[in-house]
């Protein structure tokens, strides 16, 4: 997978040691784009960019073309919200054509993430492509990581480990609380919270006890477990300004 992200120059300066991927300025604005890779299978995908005129699927993975079919089937979108899967949608019509059977109108708002399904044959297949254009989220971005399961992005465009990022900051994992990425060759993989092979939340370190959760291109999402007991929300907050970090 590759990601090429074009953003701002003051962006550029602020994320540039901090795993964004970065090339090319052109305006004072934090505007930008991304190149997204889309490989035969599944990808959890997130957009981390305020696209225009909104962010549903329909105007970010745009099907007037047939983009998103092949000899080998129709795309599927399946949206999760809620803690429940929340609504699919398939790339062409029921009775044939191009757009969206339902649509298009599943929103992938920054810090949101869906399950996109490639259907051409993983390791022969072609890969799927799109191009995310918008402005980067600033300010104070609160996700919330309800009980249970969450599939999420972080709302600015990071790579690497998110832990250590000072922008995606996801610090405040608490005891059994799991993250799952996904990769379409190997399938899921996990990391959890605690400490030892008995996962016990360990208060001094809160370490992941597989590493710190990580992903690879600005477009990953994931899986996050909130193993909580007492119904309580964890909100993952995340800060960004223009110039100012």
């Amino acid at each position: 997978m590759r990601t090429k992200t074009l953003l701002l120059s003051a962006l550029l300066g602020a994320l540039g040691s901090v795993s964004v991927h970065a090339q090319n300025v052109y305006s004072l604005n934090a505007v930008g784009y991304i190149n997204v890779t889309l490989e035969p299978g599944w990808t959890i995908l997130t957009c981390p960019l305020i696209a225009s005129p909104d962010n549903t699927i329909g105007t970010l993975l745009n099907n007037a073309g047939g983009a998103y079919q092949s000899s080998s089937g129709k795309a599927l979108v399946y949206a999760f919200t809620g803690g429940v899967y929340s609504g699919s949608d398939t790339a062409g019509k029921l009775s044939g054509g191009t757009g969206w059977q339902n649509g298009g109108t599943i929103t992938l708002n920054p810090g949101e993430a869906v399950f996109f399904f490639n259907p051409n044959p993983i390791g022969t297949g072609a890969n799927m492509t799109a191009t995310f254009v918008g402005t980067v989220p600033t300010g104070t971005l609160t996700t919330p990581l309800i009980p249970g399961y969450n599939l999420v992005g972080s709302q600015v465009p990071v790579t690497g480990d998110l832990v250590t990022n000072s922008l995606s900051t996801l610090t405040n994992g608490a005891k059994n609380d799991f993250i799952y990425t996904y990769d379409s060759d190997a399938g899921s993989a996990t990391t959890q919270v605690g400490y030892g092979p008995q996962n016990v939340y360990h208060p001094a370190t809160g370490a992941w006890s597989s590493g710190d959760p990580t992903i690879t291109n600005v477009y990953n999402g994931f899986f996050y477990y909130n193993a909580t007991t007492t119904g309580a929300t964890n909100n993952w907050v995340e800060n960004y300004s223009v110039g100012g970090n």
